[in-house]
């Protein structure tokens, strides 16, 4: 004979450690995600640092530079990714010499 007590006690307490399990690989996703944030922050510390922002005068174009040499983009489509629809649509521009 079984007993409706002792079943309903199984369905309980099986329905919360299913509840703990649940709590506890979410934690587990927490955690790794949380790591993952360290772990990049390290790396970013481990860089090699860039030279100085500031070019010698020497290496420096000429302020009249360029001045020669043109950009055409004529009849241009821009999206953000290939299957997107494009974000810039049929884009003219002239990028003259000497232009900044």
């Amino acid at each position: 004979a079984t007993y409706a007590g002792d079943i309903g006690l199984i369905i309980t307490q099986t329905l919360s450690l299913c509840g703990m399990v649940q709590f506890g690989m979410r934690q587990i996703a927490v955690t790794i995600a949380q790591m993952t944030s360290v772990e990049r922050i390290l790396q970013f510390t481990e860089l090699e640092r860039e030279g100085p922002f500031k070019s010698d005068d020497s290496v420096k174009p000429p302020a009249t530079w360029p001045d020669e040499g043109e950009i055409i983009f004529d009849h241009v489509y821009l999206t953000y990714s290939a299957d997107t629809a494009p974000v810039l649509k049929d884009l003219k521009i002239v990028i003259e010499s000497g232009m900044k």
